[in-house]
């Protein structure tokens, strides 16, 4: 079994398994430390639009559609995410 720390959380950890074991005031204080981290957190700026245009837009891969295979948004990771990395 192996302790360590790690923001303010005592967390004992299997050497064999690599579970992960609390005590009930840890973990008490882990979802306090959760719930503070979550209301800091801001909310995502809205989407900006872009002003429509009068006039086709030309030029070279005009006559394919846009969009499709594009790298996909990283999720917002929490703080629980945080502590086990």
């Amino acid at each position: 079994m192996r302790t360590y720390e790690r923001n303010g959380i005592h967390v004992d950890q299997c050497t064999e398994c690599r579970g992960v074991f609390l005590d009930r005031g840890e973990l008490e204080h882990l979802i306090t430390a959760e719930a503070q981290w979550s209301a800091q957190q801001s909310p995502a700026p809205a989407p900006t639009s872009t002003p429509q245009q009068s006039y086709p837009q030309g030029g070279y891969g005009s006559q394919y559609p846009q969009g499709g295979y594009g790298k996909p948004s990283k999720k917002r990771r929490g703080f629980l995410e945080e502590l086990f990395d």
